[in-house]
C-alpha cells in the first residue's frame, strides 16, 4: 500500500493551508474538517471516507515531522560566556551549544539535529553553577556517543603493533 501523503507541502495542501502555516493552524484545520466529514454528521460515502482518511494521514504526517521544542534556563554568566548543555528529549540525548552573548528568548538548534529546537531563558541575577543533573546528562551523552565500546577497544588493541597478539 502506498502512503497517502508524501511531503509536508502535500499534507498542508490536503488541509487547505499554506506550507508555512504552522502546526497549530494545521491542527485547527484538521479539527474543522474532521467535524464536517465525520460519519456521525455526514452520511458515509466512498468520497467522504477517502477525504477523511486523507486529512487523518495529513495531520499524522505533520505531527511526525514537526520540530520538537524544549526550554532551557541558564544563568546570566553562562549567557555572557557561552555554555554547552546536554538535554534529553524522551530517551534521546541531545547537545546544545549556547554561544557567548546569547539573548533571552533565543531559539537554537540541537547539535546535529535540526528537528529539535531549544528556547533559551536567562535567569536574571543568578549565577548558578552547572547542576548535578546537567553534568549527569553530559556524562551520559559522552558515554553514549564518544567513548569507545569494549569491542572497538579490543579491535584497537589487536591492530596495535606492540600488542602480544
Amino acid at each position: 500500500m502506498t502512503p497517502r501523503i508524501g511531503s509536508i507541502r502535500e499534507a498542508y495542501a490536503v488541509l487547505g493551508l499554506d506550507p508555512g502555516a504552522g502546526f497549530d493552524a494545521a491542527k485547527s484545520a484538521f479539527r474543522d474538517a474532521a467535524k464536517k466529514l465525520h460519519p456521525d454528521v455526514t452520511p458515509p460515502s466512498p468520497d467522504t471516507l477517502s477525504e477523511l482518511a486523507d486529512i487523518v494521514a495529513a495531520i499524522r504526517y505533520i505531527e511526525a515531522r514537526r520540530p520538537a521544542c524544549l526550554e532551557l534556563q541558564i544563568s546570566a554568566a553562562e549567557a555572557a560566556n557561552g555554555v554547552t548543555r546536554a538535554l534529553k528529549y524522551g530517551d534521546k540525548p541531545i547537545i546544545v551549544r549556547i554561544p557567548a552573548g546569547v539573548e533571552d528568548g533565543a531559539s537554537l538548534n540541537a547539535v546535529g539535529d535540526d528537528s529539535v529546537q531549544v528556547q533559551i531563558s536567562i535567569l536574571a541575577g543568578e549565577d548558578a553553577p552547572v547542576t548535578a543533573a546537567d553534568s549527569a546528562a553530559l556524562e551520559d551523552f559522552v558515554d553514549t556517543f564518544s567513548r569507545p565500546s569494549p569491542m572497538s577497544r579490543f579491535a584497537r588493541w589487536i591492530r596495535n603493533s606492540n600488542s602480544a597478539a
